[in-house]
């Protein structure tokens, strides 16, 4: 290995080295220490040595890899602060919490900069593994246990698929390389049929890891058992990677049998993941439920094979990922000895008793329902037009259709905040960290929405 390949992994040795040396950290400073890791390997993400970085067999050390890097990375020192007042409610492991935290934001970096089915394969199974124990990290929660057991049983049957899929991929193309393996399946390989029935197993992976329906079935109860930042996490960061993978690295709508199979998959995403959050009274379900179909409308970014529509996904991912990890991180700065408030009877007459916290949940439920003038608008605006330019008028109207629905289930919660009932439970103040968290999300989110300028070209230096 050359000195120009080890500057291109230093990101990423960053947040391995730190992985495992969090664990020798006291107590107290584990989860500063997890966050101090996570900003420096987004830093040396950007450092002018690595512009002359090679990549690696394996992975990518281009704009797209880095910035991506550098999103996850801030996902998870973000789950890093806004865990510390909730782990030390329930009496975590704070260097072990941190370690995995560090160790899944390792494994999203891999599996986005992936450059070749095993270097997907391996980022994958790194993020999952970490992620396997996060959700059942409270053990004195009894949904915590059976959240982490209905995450593990169904993740190893999408593990067997993707590594089923990837042995007949490699046996139809005979390379591991991403580009070359999607080019010689295009072009027709000599086992053309058999590279097809890979490629649509690896799909089926993705789409469990994506919580694409018919596979999110996982989805609701994993949401409500996991502890809320590592939730947050999960439905940001995690679906986040995979999407990123498929934008960058895995372009399945230049195969062109899998279209209809990714456009089925955006449908019934949309139409299930809607109508099952309508009767939903408990906030995290009801959010489980949304991320469904908000990975629905990143699969018509998927669909549309060009540059533009990967922007659109990309500005999308950032613009739901800051209000993902911002409300489970409010759920989080709500809870007590007593729990989380999960549904919406404990969260009546919030703004009496906090009234900033009423008033950034609320924006944060507006953005993801596509309110203006916030960044959920805007992200819904530049994808379906990039949907429609490609030629996808029906599932653009199912998805306006399914977004004109969501106002009815992001509301609903919104009214609970300000009834006069106050009976809301007496929350004590957020630290310092939660601050931060919460109000960086916010303000994204609003000048996102306003001047989405200065993001959206950002993007378009990065993607290929």
């Amino acid at each position: 290995m050359t000195g120009d390949m080890l500057l291109a992994l230093l990101p990423l040795l960053v947040l391995f080295i730190g992985s495992v040396s969090v664990l020798f950290v006291p107590e107290r400073q584990a989860l500063v220490y997890g966050v101090v890791c996570a900003l420096l390997a987004a830093v040396l993400a950007w450092w002018p040595w690595l512009s002359v970085a090679s990549d690696t067999p394996l992975v990518s050390s281009g704009f797209f890899a880095r910035g991506c890097l550098t999103l996850w990375a801030l996902l998870g020192a973000a789950t890093c602060l806004l865990s510390e007042r909730y782990r030390a409610s329930r009496q975590f492991a704070a260097p072990e919490f941190a370690a995995l935290v560090l160790f899944c934001v390792f494994g999203m970096s891999v599996l986005s900069a992936s450059t070749s089915l095993v270097s997907l394969f391996l980022g994958l199974e790194a993020m999952t593994l970490a992620f396997y124990v996060l959700i059942a990290f409270d053990r004195g929660n009894t949904t915590g246990a059976e959240a982490g057991l209905k995450y593990l049983l169904p993740g190893f049957l999408a593990s067997a698929l993707l590594a089923f899929g990837i042995a007949l991929v490699y046996a139809a193309t005979g390379t591991f390389v991403l580009s070359d393996t999607v080019a010689l399946t295009v072009a027709g390989a000599s086992m053309h049929t058999i590279a097809l029935l890979g490629w649509t197993l690896i799909l089926a992976a993705i789409a469990f890891k994506a919580s694409l329906a018919p596979f999110h079935l996982w989805t609701p109860d994993v949401y409500q058992g996991a502890p809320a930042p590592v939730a947050g996490l999960l439905a940001s960061g995690s679906k986040g990677a995979v999407f990123a993978l498929l934008l960058a690295s895995v372009p399945l709508a230049l195969i062109a049998p899998l279209r209809p199979l990714l456009a089925v998959l955006a449908a019934l995403s949309m139409i299930v993941g809607t109508f099952a959050a309508l009767p939903q009274t408990n906030l995290k379900r009801m959010l489980a439920y949304s991320s469904v179909v908000h990975m629905g409308y990143m699969v018509l970014a998927v669909l549309t094979g060009h540059q533009v529509g990967f922007e659109a996904g990309m500005f999308y991912l950032v613009s739901y990922g800051a209000a993902t990890v911002a409300a489970f991180g409010l759920v989080a700065s709500l809870s007590g000895p007593s729990g989380e408030p999960q549904n919406y009877a404990a969260l009546e007459g919030l703004a009496a008793r906090s009234p900033w916290r009423a008033a950034l949940l609320t924006m944060l439920l507006l953005s993801l329902a596509g309110f203006p003038p916030l960044a959920g608008f805007m992200g819904k605006f530049v994808l379906f037009s990039a949907a429609l330019d490609a030629g996808y008028v029906w599932l653009v109207v199912l998805a306006l259709f399914s977004s004109l629905v969501s106002c009815y289930y992001y509301l609903r919660p919104v009214m609970r905040l300000f009834r006069s009932g106050q009976t809301a439970a007496d929350h004590g103040p957020a630290n310092g960290g939660e601050r931060l968290v919460l109000g960086l999300c916010g303000i994204i989110l609003v000048i996102a929405g306003i001047y989405p300028g200065p993001i959206l070209r950002m993007i378009a230096a990065i993607v290929p």
